[in-house]
């Protein structure tokens, strides 16, 4: 006769299996479900240092901060303006006055209320001295903001009020068309109660609550960032993606490799020196298309010999850019002498250096007969340090020009560095020459040109140290102006007023060479070469 003690376990017994068993199918189901995700593995150019929106500095986290946040304005496939957080908005006929309508019962991805006055909260956050945006002078078209960033005004006083829980007024200095575009990539919204109760913490994995169509789930520093999709955001409904991942790649040939691998789905940049072997690889998968961008060496404007607008001139005016353009991109069509990139929005016939038309003897001579105007010559010969992000194609770039300035008794130290390194030796202004792109924040002129304001003069957005005030003066003048086409007359005549100064040295117009796998249906080309990763339709794998 069994013992009751024998019986109670033959009882408990089926119990425990049907539980183990149970837990082995919710594993295998969930095992099943992870491996189902639709995701998207895109190389990014920088390692994210925050995912903070208004601490952002480099070009590869704002296109991880625009996955994870939406500002009254976003943008769609083809980097194109559409409704955001607002869903319309009206303009006063003075082009001053933005009146914006929320959509109705926005949240965050924690699902509490997003409302007006986190717009005007954080807007004005962006522009505190405090938060030291970098790309803050972006945003400073905006009434009154040079003052509230400059510590001069409170920032109550800056243009920008809620009404209600679903109306924001955005007043501005001067007409800017290019409004809705700024605010699509830096008016981010960030959340008051989680800033102010954790200070820096609050942009952390775990604290982190945002708006847009992904939450961050993973960050490893120098490995990437996991994104998935935000149940609370206004469209998930519609995104064809569950999951981002932003690996950041500072190696180009390293991003092709592994896309050759089949470990990325999306490489941002293809070197010049790659695309041959990429064409004769991935076929169709590789994506070349003119971009609104250009590449520069910046001079130190503010110390050094290269203060001197004739030593500047000089190095400047003796760059073969054909050459040059030629030797590292195949194209000599794309050599730049201007700072507006072609394609430019409502600007026909940008300006020129001088030196354009000139023969190649003709500048060599005048740029000598400059270098001894500025007391240099073979008894006291000029040397200067080059500092450029430490990639393939860039050390190319150095040694040609390099080659070139040798030609009127240069010499140049190159200093192949890591990107952030460069952008403190711009900050400091401990520098001579640095490498550098100008892409645009939007689609208009001052995308360019205000990389030449005086106000930001020794940041990132103007890293020659440049100030003039003829070039201010034009350039307010053109903000001021309504009618398009003299808007355009005094921009024109505010770049060529810088060419003569030649605080860079444009070499040439920015080429977009992108790798898309052909599991991703939801690419589209822009000149912009901002790829939202909300538009990426991917198979399940």
């Amino acid at each position: 006769m069994k013992s009751s003690r024998s019986i109670e376990l033959l009882q408990v017994r089926p119990v425990l299996i049907a539980s183990v068993l149970l837990g082995l199918l919710a594993c295998v189901i969930a095992g099943a479900a992870d491996t189902a995700l639709r995701s998207v593995r895109r190389a990014g150019v920088d390692d994210v240092t925050t995912l903070d929106p208004h601490k952002v500095g480099y070009p590869g986290e704002t296109t991880v901060m625009s996955d994870l946040f939406v500002g009254l304005t976003t943008l769609n496939a083809a980097a194109e303006v559409i409704p955001g957080c607002a869903e319309s908005w009206t303009i006063s006929p003075d082009g001053k006055t933005y009146r914006f309508r929320l959509r109705n019962a926005l949240k965050w991805s924690d699902g509490s209320a997003l409302t007006a006055a986190d717009f005007e909260y954080s807007l004005r956050r962006a522009l505190q001295p405090a938060t030291a945006f970098p790309y803050a002078g972006r945003l400073y078209l905006i009434k009154n903001a040079r003052q509230v960033a400059r510590g001069e005004m409170p920032v109550e006083a800056l243009g920008v009020k809620a009404i209600g829980e679903r109306e924001v007024i955005v007043t501005l200095e001067h007409p800017a068309p290019y409004l809705l575009e700024l605010l699509a990539t830096f008016g981010m919204p960030v959340p008051r109660g989680r800033v102010e109760k954790l200070g820096a913490d609050w942009s952390k994995i775990g604290n982190l609550v945002n708006d847009g169509p992904f939450i961050a789930v993973e960050w490893v520093p120098n490995s990437r960032v996991r994104l998935r999709r935000n149940p609370n955001f206004y469209d998930n409904a519609r995104m064809p993606v569950d999951e981002v991942l932003h690996i950041p790649v500072t190696q180009p040939a390293s991003a092709i490799r592994q896309f050759q691998a089949g470990e990325l789905d999306f490489v941002l940049v293809v070197p010049p020196e790659q695309v041959t072997f990429a064409r004769q690889t991935f076929g169709a998968a590789l994506k070349v298309e003119p971009g609104l961008g250009v590449e520069l060496v910046a001079f130190n404007n503010k110390s050094g010999a290269t203060r001197d607008v004739r030593v500047r001139q000089a190095l400047s005016m003796v760059i073969d850019r054909e050459a040059l353009a030629k030797n590292i991109l195949g194209d000599t069509s794309v050599a730049a002498y201007g700072y507006v990139a072609r394609g430019t929005h409502n600007y026909p016939q940008p300006a020129r250096a001088e030196f354009a038309t000139w023969s190649s003897s003709q500048r060599v001579e005048r740029a000598k007969a400059l270098m001894q105007a500025a007391g240099y010559g073979p008894d006291n010969t000029l040397s200067l340090r080059f500092a450029f992000a430490a990639n393939d194609t860039n050390r190319r770039i150095a040694l040609v020009l390099d080659s070139m300035w040798r030609r009127i008794g240069v010499r140049v130290q190159l200093l192949a560095k890591e990107q952030r390194a460069v952008l403190a030796d711009v900050v400091s202004g401990d520098f001579d020459l640095v490498r550098t792109q100008w892409l645009s924040g939007h689609t208009d002129a001052m995308s360019f040109l205000e990389r030449l304001d005086g106000e930001a003069a020794g940041t990132t957005m103007n890293p020659s140290w440049y100030r003039s005030t003829v070039f201010d003066r034009l350039v307010a003048a053109a903000e001021n102006e309504v009618d398009t086409a003299k808007r355009a007359a005094l921009l024109r005549q505010a770049e060529a007023a810088a060419l003569a100064d030649q605080p860079a040295a444009p070499l040439f117009y920015y080429i977009g060479r992108r790798l898309v796998a052909p599991r991703i249906t939801g690419w589209t080309n822009n000149a912009r070469g901002i790829y939202l990763s909300r538009y990426m339709s991917v198979a399940a794998k």
